[in-house]
């Protein structure tokens, strides 16, 4: 293992433990690098795994977390800092220019349409904040060493700003699915969507779908798993609550990522967002690809990332106008034929092992951060 550069990933808004910054990026990296350091909010420190050590402060207001997050990258005093927010980019400019350090930045969605759709607020406010924000963004994005971001159309957002630009596709770990490993499906029908549990991706559309689902086969469960606000899980049950749906819909606390893929492998069909919004038309979700990992058939709104993915590997539906019997109807159809959910699990499953997964963006890493180092 090399013992240049340290090498420090800063977030503020992700878990020191996301997916896509620890087990993916930061775990790949600590298998050539000696000095990989993660920082993050989070209430307790976490001790090194994957040969990754972790600095973790209180979770706290933003500004403060910004702080809070500068002031422990100072001192970890690494050579590269790879960051993963927006807010974070004029803090690492202060890293480039006052300490001499590299910098790159991850960019996971289009902030505009963040602001502007994952919000309850006026768009009087969210309209001009989004825009602000994202002026910051392709202003500092400049000045940094290297952009990556996780589609072409975030991409194309940057290219005008910065030429030194890669993808990085967030696609799953193999190894972390055991595709040798059997698991028990369900005995009854489940429907599973892990995930936040949010208006911006119509959970409550979803659920609504489970009273015409009801209807053909009572034995059907959804399962919903991730964190929400307390105001939508009290609009949730009121749904389930008017149109009986408590015996059918399930709403738990996200589990560990450790323990999606025995979870997936025992359900029957996954649904992924049902929102095709700006930001939705922009990303590529990771749980269609999980799903397919996993050897379930996908249901999903369509968006580009869908249609390239989902529906040209044939590893599921595309729901064109994502409604409550839209989605129901999408759900029976893959119901009432087990060898049609049989097909397009198989077929998920080929795509992603053998072309939508982590390993070949693992060697797009180790190239960028080549470059960087000697650039």
């Amino acid at each position: 293992m090399k013992s240049y550069p340290k090498i420090c990933h800063v977030t503020v808004g992700h878990s020191p433990l996301d997916d896509r910054i620890f087990y993916k990026e930061c775990s790949s990296l600590a298998k050539i690098y000696d000095d990989v350091t993660i920082i993050a909010p989070n209430e307790n420190q976490l001790d090194p795994r994957n040969n990754v050590r972790f600095i973790t402060f209180p979770k706290a207001g933003l500004f403060t977390n910004l702080k809070m997050a500068y002031k422990k990258a100072v001192e970890v005093d690494a050579d590269v800092y790879h960051i993963h927010e927006f807010e974070l980019l004029p803090y690492a400019l202060l890293l480039k220019y006052k300490y001499g350090k590299k910098v790159i930045h991850d960019a996971h969605e289009t902030i505009y349409f963040y602001f502007t759709e994952f919000s309850r607020r006026s768009r009087f406010i969210t309209v001009p904040v989004g825009a602000i924000a994202q002026a910051i963004e392709w202003f500092c994005s400049i000045f940094v060493n290297r952009i990556i971001t996780v589609t072409p159309w975030v991409a194309k957002g940057f290219k005008p700003f910065n030429k030194n630009l890669d993808l990085i596709y967030n696609y799953p770990l193999l190894s972390h699915f055991h595709l040798d490993k059997n698991v028990e499906k369900t005995k009854t029908p489940l429907i599973l969507y892990p995930g936040q549990i949010s208006t911006a991706r119509n959970i409550d559309i979803m659920v609504r779908s489970m009273v015409f689902v009801k209807e053909k086969f009572p034995d059907a469960k959804l399962l919903l798993l991730g964190n929400t606000t307390p105001w939508f899980k009290t609009d949730l049950d009121n749904i389930l609550d008017k149109n009986d749906l408590h015996d059918v819909v399930q709403i738990n606390a996200p589990i560990p990522y450790t323990e999606i893929p025995d979870l997936m492998k025992s359900a029957t069909i996954g649904l992924a967002s049902m929102a095709p919004n700006e930001s939705f038309k922009r990303s590529i979700q990771i749980k269609p690809f999980e799903f397919m990992c996993a050897g379930i058939p996908v249901i999903a709104a369509r968006v580009p990332s869908t249609e390239i993915y989902v529906e040209n590997s044939n590893a599921g539906l595309l729901i064109d106008n994502p409604t409550p019997k839209n989605i129901a109807d999408g759900i029976i159809k893959l119901l009432s034929n087990p060898a049609l959910i049989q097909e397009m699990g198989k077929n998920g499953k080929k795509a992603v092992t053998e072309q939508f997964n982590w390993s070949k963006e693992e060697i797009k890493l180790y190239n960028i951060y080549q470059q960087v180092i000697e650039s």
